[in-house]
């Protein structure tokens, strides 16, 4: 990652044997399974928008988690979209790129995972190019290249410093990488059936396999211990806010604590 970028991120990121929550997609997923494997991190909360769900007996400490792709209104998370940029524990290239919703075409929109990659400084070059598109295709990070070239351009090469990663751009076009999204069904969700457990159609074996990564979902048994409204528009600031992301320019989608 670019180095004025780079210092300007709060230092538990490098920190070791934090705990995590699990967001509902496949960014979520890889984002913290890559975690997992250089910093040893833990997944022991999954949150769907409408819930936040613990390991089943585990004791809950106040802002104790990492959300994982998720863009939360205080405490520690890894975000890619535009969300609130008054939390200093958010890390979120927009946020450290100065994007506001005011500049939301200006916006990087690739995934949280290869901003995770190249956070822990990951040298993707060493990737297969099978890899390489995968990372591409995780939470449709191709479109935005396809979208504006130049401004993808930028943050691929000058912000991540993986420029290889554009010529795998300019060989294929969108066509292709959605073949990928198809092949992998990285469209499905992450849910949680009625006995606690995380359940999805994402084929998770063969992009375990062909990422040489655990992809597995955590099997342990989660209960529910917090409830939220989701909404979309522009929230009101009387709204007990627990997170939210900018998916318009004038318009959110956000969930609030329930009462």
């Amino acid at each position: 990652m670019n180095k004025e970028i780079k210092e300007k991120l709060p230092d538990w990121i490098f920190e070791e044997d934090l705990l995590m929550a699990l967001s509902n997609d496949i960014d979520s997923l890889l984002s913290c399974a890559i975690l997992e494997k250089y910093n040893n991190w833990k997944t022991k909360f999954f949150y769907n928008f409408y819930g936040l769900y613990k390991e089943k007996g585990m004791k809950v400490i106040p802002n104790s988690a990492v959300g994982v792709d998720i863009d939360l209104i205080t405490g520690r998370c890894l975000g890619n979209h535009i969300g609130d940029s008054n939390n200093n524990d958010c890390i979120n290239l927009n946020k450290l790129c100065g994007i506001t919703k005011d500049k939301y075409y200006s916006k990087f929109a690739m995934s949280t995972a290869i901003t995770v990659l190249s956070i822990l400084s990951i040298n993707i070059d060493d990737f297969t190019e099978k890899q390489k598109e995968i990372i591409l295709a995780i939470d449709c990070g191709f479109k935005s290249y396809y979208y504006n070239k130049l401004q993808a351009s930028y943050y691929i090469a000058k912000v991540l410093e993986y420029p290889s990663l554009i010529k795998m751009l300019e060989k294929h076009d969108k066509s292709y990488f959605y073949s990928i999204v198809d092949k992998y069904r990285l469209y499905a969700d992450i849910n949680i059936d009625n006995t606690g457990h995380l359940i999805t159609d994402i084929k998770l074996a063969e992009l375990s396999k062909n990422l040489d990564i655990d992809l597995e979902l955590p099997k342990q048994e989660f209960t529910k211990f917090k409830e939220f409204e989701v909404k979309t528009g522009i929230p009101e600031s009387t709204e007990n806010l627990f997170s939210l992301a900018w998916t318009y320019r004038n318009s959110a989608i956000y969930s609030s604590i329930a009462v």
